[in-house]
């Protein structure tokens, strides 16, 4: 693993000859948390502009080149970032990474791209209504996310109506010109020359030299039980439960927990709501935790007449994991689970390439996977307990969504 500190952005690699492409991923601080509320909607605008290409190329010609690169190209937009990825072959990395600096440069902000971008993040936006799962997460994340994390994906649909050309270039060079911006590249390549031309790519940017203030989540608002009444055969479940967060000192056993809960086919969650109880075909959830707040998600389908039975279950097993603590047998099988899912993690280059991006921003830190691998061999019922013990579980988060309402005491 390589890392340097360039003049204006952090460069992390992981050469490996033996692979047959490259993944990159640059990183420019315009994720949907950044900034007041005033700029909610404005990322996910750039995250669609961005796909149009930049460097005075239109779209078209954009994409020509790409083709002619046999690159494959998408953007992803986080809270704390937007991610311009690629993937190809070694020797047209230089040219990709020169194509990307292009968009963070000169971005095709033009009013027709706008006009296209604002229909395409409306659409998806309304696109949830006609989801019901994702309609469920979308109302749970607005009532147990913190601001500004609790933004969604597509923005507010005012400052999006609201936004023009002029404000989003406004936008784009005020966060872009940040300190703070990451490139990650993995695969077969030569970490000096990468190095060397990423820099060069970044002397031809403007540059405010503005340092990222951190973002901090607010306190949350506190936990609430939410009934959305639809006409629909299933009843859909969500829950979040408070839990610790990425930079927690029992990080390792909470993944061994998170398996130990909530896999599929294995888990305890499973276990007894659908093979013991058959109250629901699908459950399961996971830590999810971030560097900003930690939860322990849950979700689960099921018929009206089983929902409420199903909420019960489910509450059951996750305060039953503070009496029942697992046994050596649920942590071994629970510790292969997780290492299997490490070692598949890496195999993919693009995931190589995102893991050391992620684990950067988290820790500050070079990505060692052998390290992360022995913090799972190293957990035993002795570190489990620790992190248990450490766990105030308290009252969920919970959204139900359906024909029928399966908490005593819900909000609508």
């Amino acid at each position: 693993m390589h890392h340097q500190a360039l003049e204006h952005v952090d460069f992390l690699c992981s050469p490996e000859a033996a692979r047959k492409t490259f993944a990159l991923q640059w990183s420019v601080p315009l994720g949907s948390a950044r900034g007041g509320i005033e700029r909610d909607g404005l990322s996910p605008l750039h995250a669609e502009l961005a796909q149009r290409g930049g460097g005075g190329r239109d779209a078209k010609d954009f994409a020509y080149a790409l083709d002619e690169l046999g690159v494959r190209r998408s953007i992803r937009l986080g809270t704390h970032f937007l991610h311009i990825d690629a993937l190809g072959l070694p020797e047209a990395l230089l040219p990709a990474l020169s194509l990307c600096a292009d968009v963070i440069r000169e971005p095709n902000i033009t009013p027709e791209h706008l006009k296209s971008a604002k229909l395409l993040v409306n659409q998806g936006r309304r696109s949830i209504e006609d989801d019901p799962g994702e309609l469920a997460r979308d109302h749970l994340r607005r009532l147990h996310a913190p601001a500004p994390f609790d933004r969604s994906a597509y923005g507010c649909e005012d400052v999006v109506a609201a936004a023009n050309p002029n404000m989003l270039l406004e936008d784009w060079a005020h966060w872009s010109g940040c300190l703070g911006g990451r490139v990650v590249v993995a695969g077969q390549c030569d970490p000096a020359q990468v190095a060397e031309h990423v820099q060069s790519e970044c002397q031809r940017m403007s540059w405010s030299n503005r340092t990222l203030e951190p973002l901090l989540p607010e306190s949350p608002a506190d936990p609430v039980q939410k009934f959305i009444e639809r006409p629909l055969a299933q009843v859909h479940l969500v829950w979040a439960w408070s839990a610790p967060t990425m930079h927690d000192q029992h990080r390792a056993a909470w993944q061994v927990l998170s398996r130990i809960l909530g896999a599929s086919g294995s888990g305890r969650l499973f276990h007894e709501v659908r093979q013991k109880r058959s109250l629901c075909y699908a459950v399961g959830g996971g830590w999810a935790p971030s560097d900003d707040f930690g939860r322990f998600m849950v979700s689960a389908g099921t018929t009206p007449d089983r929902a409420a039975e199903t909420v019960q279950v489910v509450q059951e097993v996750m305060h039953g994991i503070l009496e029942d603590r697992p046994s050596e047998e649920e942590i071994a099988r629970a510790k292969e689970g997780v290492l299997s899912a490490l070692t598949l993690r890496r195999e993919s280059t693009a995931a190589r390439a995102s893991v050391l991006g992620n684990h950067f921003t988290t820790f500050g830190e070079v990505w060692d996977p052998k390290k992360e691998v022995q913090s799972i061999v190293d957990v035993d019922q002795a570190g489990i307990e620790a992190a248990l013990s450490a766990w105030t579980l308290g009252t969920p988060w919970a959204v139900a969504l359906g024909a029928t309402n399966p908490f005593s005491d819900a909000v609508t």
